[in-house]
């Protein structure tokens, strides 16, 4: 009687961890994969190291991924136009496009990070988080008053909440955009 009861015990508390376990490692977002120049695209918090080419203007380069260019438009963000065909230069976009080249161009280490479902945007540009020497370039455009927040579609808004914070912290200051002149 008591082998069974064990065994019945046993059996009743492993079928709970299991279930535990599967639920502790689940973490309910779902990742869509692509393959960018070659190289297999999960979504994950992975950084690429990539070769910073050029600025294309405050929210948008060019780099050398996996030994091709990549046009990358940020995340999240959107910066006063300077290069749209038919759009007038529009105010604070020549220093939003400065500091992007400044940040990137002085930088030793220029990192990308995509999120977990959209990787290309419609007109075929990665959508990227981007790092210069370990600093989000997003987050230094938005704390500068020359970006704000925009294009915002989940399950891609890991780092929404930091970006409310740099730009609420902007706004308060009456940086740039936020200036009310």
């Amino acid at each position: 009687m008591n082998k069974k009861v064990f065994i019945i015990f046993f059996s009743l508390f492993t079928v709970i961890f299991l279930v535990i376990a599967l639920i502790i490692n689940h973490t309910g977002e779902s990742y869509k994969e692509a393959t960018i120049n070659g190289v297999f695209i999960k979504g994950d918090k992975t950084k690429y190291k990539v070769k910073f080419i050029k600025k294309v203007d405050g929210d948008t380069i060019i780099v050398n991924f996996n030994n091709k260019e990549l046009k990358v438009r940020y995340l999240l963000i959107d910066t006063p136009e300077t290069v749209k065909p038919g759009v007038e230069v529009q105010k604070y976009g020549p220093e939003a496009s400065e500091l992007n080249g400044k940040l990137l161009s002085n930088a030793n280490d220029v990192e990308i990070e995509f999120d977990v479902y959209e990787k290309e945007d419609k007109y075929h540009r990665a959508l990227c988080y981007v790092y210069a020497d370990g600093k989000s370039v997003q987050e230094e455009l938005l704390l500068a008053g020359l970006a704000e927040i925009k294009y915002v579609k989940p399950p891609d808004t890991r780092y929404l909440d930091k970006y409310k914070k740099a730009q609420n912290k902007a706004k308060s200051n009456k940086r740039n955009l936020w200036s009310n002149t």
